[in-house]
């Protein structure tokens, strides 16, 4: 019985001293994840995956559409941390428009829906986060009791951060542009000798598409757009064409760059076959403003 009050004892304070240290970091990751879950109250919001924070430069949209932005997505992660984010955002601001970059894999098609809790671990505590790890899986409710299962997968990163104020670069913006060209030995790694070669279709996640219906639901009162950036092999999806249905019966702006002659097969601008370098995420965001100039 001592053991165990001296452990809960030593979970509190471990917990309490790592959420103050989370909430004061500025820089890196971290920085970046509490300014969008915190402070953020630009106008023209980025949400989605490792697709979003490398294609779209917040500054250009900033510039060319007199809009404050900030680029909200994260590598390895979809519409469950995104809904999440935006969730949190709601909270304090309205913003005026929203852009949600479609990434099939990590926004609808079946997986281990676990693995997009991580960066919402340290929010648990915040209005309606909860009711996400209880959608993913039943079991965090009593994992998170641990104040300290909250932070482990982060705790040396974080307290070096704190103590140094050193971290990777968290980018312009939110926006972390891709430098150097594509090699082409990686595509054909993954694709063999057919470059050309497209994605089986894998079975849609019925949570994923709850998230999706819930995050354009959220999404009322700011002009919203889902899009789908270039891929140098181009994509052909069932599951992204289920996501244009979805668009199409909520007013939402569906815009599909995926197989746009213009980038696909176009070395120039990729850093590899899912991903613009800082050229190709230029020439995207520019001539994706374009087009939302005339809906707004």
């Amino acid at each position: 019985m001592l053991f165990a009050v001296i452990l809960c004892i030593c979970d509190f304070l471990v917990g309490w001293s790592m959420e103050y240290i989370t909430d004061h970091i500025e820089v890196g990751g971290q920085g970046r994840d509490n300014y969008i879950c915190n402070k953020t109250e630009d106008n023209l919001l980025i949400f989605g995956s490792s697709r979003a924070v490398h294609h779209y430069n917040a500054s250009i949209f900033a510039d060319s559409l007199e809009l404050s932005s900030y680029n909200c997505g994260e590598d390895g992660n979809g519409i469950i941390l995104g809904y999440g984010r935006l969730l949190m955002v709601k909270e304090r601001h309205q913003p005026k428009v929203i852009i949600y970059d479609v990434n099939p894999t990590y926004d609808i098609e079946k997986n281990d829906n676990s693995q997009y809790l991580g960066y919402l671990r340290a929010r648990y505590h915040r209005k309606g986060i909860s009711l996400i790890f209880d959608d993913v899986d039943k079991n965090e409710r009593y994992k998170m009791m641990c104040q300290m299962y909250r932070y482990n997968s982060k705790f040396l990163q974080t307290i070096f951060t704190f103590l140094t104020g050193k971290a990777h670069d968290d980018g312009i913006k939110g926006f972390r542009p891709l430098k150097g060209v594509m090699d082409k030995m990686k595509i054909r790694g993954a694709y063999g000798n057919n470059t050309n070669k497209k994605p089986q279709v894998a079975t849609r996640c019925p949570l994923k598409e709850r998230y999706i219906s819930n995050f354009i639901s959220l999404c009322k009162g700011s002009k919203t757009f889902f899009v789908v950036s270039p891929s140098w092999y181009g994509i052909t999806n069932e599951n992204k064409d289920y996501i244009k249905e979805m668009c199409n019966k909520n007013n939402v702006v569906f815009i599909d760059f995926s197989n746009d002659p213009k980038y696909v097969h176009q070395d120039v601008y990729f850093k590899d076959g899912s991903h613009l370098n800082e050229k190709g995420a230029d020439e995207f965001t520019k001539d994706l403003i374009q087009i939302i100039k005339t809906h707004i």
